[in-house]
C-alpha cells in the first residue's frame, strides 16, 4: 500500500500554529472550500515516514494566506429560505398559526456562507516558514484520505462533495508515480 506524504505549509493565527494544505489546495473546484484544508499543527508530521511518497508542493504559503483572508472578506449568497406553497398559504390565511401544524419550511444556511464564518474564526493567518507533513492513505472505492479520523472525514465529505478533490487524487497518484520512475 503507498503511503502519500501530503505537504502543508506551516501559518501562525493569532497563538496557533495551523497546517495549511499545499497540494489538495489548487485543485478544488469551489474556492470557498480551502477553508477545509486548514488543519491544527498538532496533527501533523515533522516528516513523514522513509518510503512514503512526498507529494509536491503545489500553492505558496502567502497565495494560501491571501485566499483564506479573501474567503473571510467574501460576500456571504443570500440565507435560502423555502418559499412556502399555495396550500401553505391559503392555511395561514383561514387557520390561526397555533393550529397550523403543515411542516417544514426551515432557513438552511449555504455551505459557502459557513465556509466564510469559518475562515473568519481561523482569522487572519501568516506563513511561519517551513513544511509539516500529512499521511494519507488510499482506501475503498481509490479514496485518498487522511490516516487522522477528523481530517478523513472532512476529506471524505470533499471528496463527495468536490469534482476538484478527486482529480486531486488522480494527480497525487501520477506524482507518485512519476517519482517511482
Amino acid at each position: 500500500m503507498t503511503v502519500y506524504a501530503v505537504p502543508f505549509h506551516l501559518h501562525r493565527a493569532g497563538g496557533k500554529r495551523l497546517g495549511l494544505d499545499a497540494f489538495f489546495w489548487p485543485s478544488l473546484a469551489e474556492r470557498y472550500r480551502v477553508v477545509l484544508l486548514v488543519h491544527p499543527a498538532e496533527k501533523l508530521l515533522e516528516e513523514p515516514p522513509a518510503g512514503a511518497c512526498r507529494l509536491p508542493v503545489r500553492v505558496g504559503a502567502g497565495a494560501q494566506a491571501e485566499e483564506l483572508e479573501a474567503v473571510a472578506r467574501s460576500r456571504p449568497p443570500p440565507v435560502e429560505a423555502p418559499r412556502p406553497s399555495l396550500l401553505r398559504r391559503l392555511a395561514e390565511l383561514l387557520v390561526p398559526p397555533k393550529l397550523l401544524v403543515l411542516g417544514g419550511g426551515e432557513a438552511r444556511v449555504p455551505e459557502e456562507a459557513q465556509a466564510r464564518s469559518l475562515a473568519r474564526m481561523i482569522g487572519r493567518v501568516e506563513p511561519a516558514g517551513g513544511l509539516l507533513w500529512g499521511l494519507f492513505y488510499e482506501e475503498e472505492g481509490g479514496a485518498l484520505l487522511p490516516r487522522d479520523p477528523v481530517m478523513g472525514r472532512i476529506y471524505r465529505e470533499l471528496r463527495r462533495r468536490d469534482p476538484g478533490y478527486v482529480a486531486g487524487e488522480e494527480e497525487a497518484r501520477r506524482a507518485c508515480r512519476a517519482l517511482k520512475q
